[in-house]
């Protein structure tokens, strides 16, 4: 079975993509065999080099194409499933994993993010939870820093768990340290002792989405070593 983990989210907006590439970039410079997909993107072009798909491939330096690695995208700045409905399209959750079983044997790991939070709807009876629970992947939930982020993050682990999906962890994504309100600066530890999921790391706020610099943000400030479990070594 080919392994990986799904990135989620506790809302939409709140760098997915930079903590899913970095993780791809930091594991593939460790000597990973990275993979990346990213199954639907709505409101960029595929090829435009700053879309989440065009990021994923560039950080993980995957050699599939990059219709492979994103199959469904929409210009509308919609969740997809009114993306498709508003281009007469239809994907059902089947067709969605047809195109992944077509790409999964082409590496020994994958990440592979959502669009918007874990209740997005994708299809018309789907949404990223089912995708997930198919595919057979632990979740990574990356949350915001700020006052709600405790709500968010709990809801979204107990609808993982309700589903029967694995939480892997938390990355709290676009910390400014220097600015931490008092909700920033106790949102970790509130979190971990609400439930017994670990937040795994915060990234800092960064100015620039440069390869370099993500890839080094999620190697000093997330424990990779967290993924050693799923037969990884960082």
């Amino acid at each position: 079975m080919t392994r990986g983990i799904y990135i989620t989210g506790t809302d939409t907006e709140i760098g997915k993509t930079v903590v899913a590439a970095g993780i791809a970039g930091a594991l593939k410079k460790s000597g990973i065999d990275i993979g990346v997909m990213k199954p639907f993107m709505s409101g960029a072009k595929r090829e435009d080099p700053h879309s989440d798909a065009a990021m994923l491939k560039s950080l993980a330096e995957d050699t599939n194409c990059i219709e492979q690695i994103n199959p469904y995208q929409f210009d509308e700045a919609v969740t997809p499933l009114l993306a498709a409905e508003m281009n007469s399209i239809d994907i059902s959750l089947d067709k969605l994993l047809s195109h992944w079983n077509e790409i999964s044997l082409t590496h020994d790991f994958f990440i592979v993010e959502g669009a918007g939070g874990l209740m997005a709807p994708m299809g018309s009876d789907y949404h990223n939870g089912h995708i997930a629970r198919e595919m057979g992947f632990p979740l990574i939930i990356v949350a915001r820093p700020g006052l709600g982020t405790v709500n968010h993050t709990l809801l979204t682990i107990e609808k993982a768990r309700t589903m029967g999906i694995e939480v892997l962890g938390i990355i709290i994504n676009g910390v400014q340290f220097g600015e931490r309100t008092l909700a920033e600066q106790t949102n970790r530890k509130l979190i971990e002792r609400f439930t017994d999921v670990s937040v795994l790391g915060e990234i800092p706020w960064l100015e620039k989405l440069e390869k370099k610099t993500i890839i080094e943000a999620v190697e000093n400030n997330v424990s990779l070593n967290s993924l050693t479990g799923l037969g990884v070594k960082a």
